[in-house]
């Protein structure tokens, strides 16, 4: 009798600890490359409700620059994205932050939603430094706004 309570205490442990270790981070909220305007402000109005909805989770937004981009683009994008967000969709700052993901064959954004506690996704870029070739040309002040709006 003693040796199935310990037995069955065991595979208990077993089973906790295996369902820790198999715990997954959220899914992709989602993820775009260098869309129009229209569309970039469509998925980025989807998030800001779902944070609306949520109030436990943040926005994490990770941008890739692309391998024939210019310097700075992703950057842009990444302000551009916050800074939409949080004056015209009037998310707190707070529940938004944005990564630098590296480099990408092409410009792409990945949205993420996770809960406070669960930490930051990781980036995945698929160039490295070194193989990337900017173009000629400094990012405008105008590439910061979104759809040629002033904040």
């Amino acid at each position: 009798m003693e040796n199935i309570k310990l037995t069955i205490a065991t595979l208990c442990i077993i089973l906790i600890w295996a369902g820790h270790s198999f715990a997954q981070n959220p899914p992709k909220f989602d993820e775009f490359g260098d869309v129009n305007c229209e569309d970039e402000m469509a998925r980025l109005d989807n998030l800001a409700v779902q944070l609306q909805t949520d109030p436990g989770t943040v926005g994490h937004i990770i941008v890739y620059g692309g391998r024939f981009g210019r310097r700075g683009e992703a950057r842009a994008r990444a302000s551009r994205i916050k800074t939409y967000l949080v004056k015209t969709r009037g998310v707190d700052a707070s529940r938004i932050l944005t990564i630098d993901g590296g480099y990408r064959e092409n410009l792409a954004v990945e949205i993420w939603m996770w809960p406070r506690s669960v930490g930051v996704p990781k980036a995945s870029p698929t160039v490295e430094l070194k193989d990337v070739r900017f173009k000629k040309g400094k990012i405008k002040k105008r590439d910061y706004y979104h759809c040629g709006e002033m904040y």
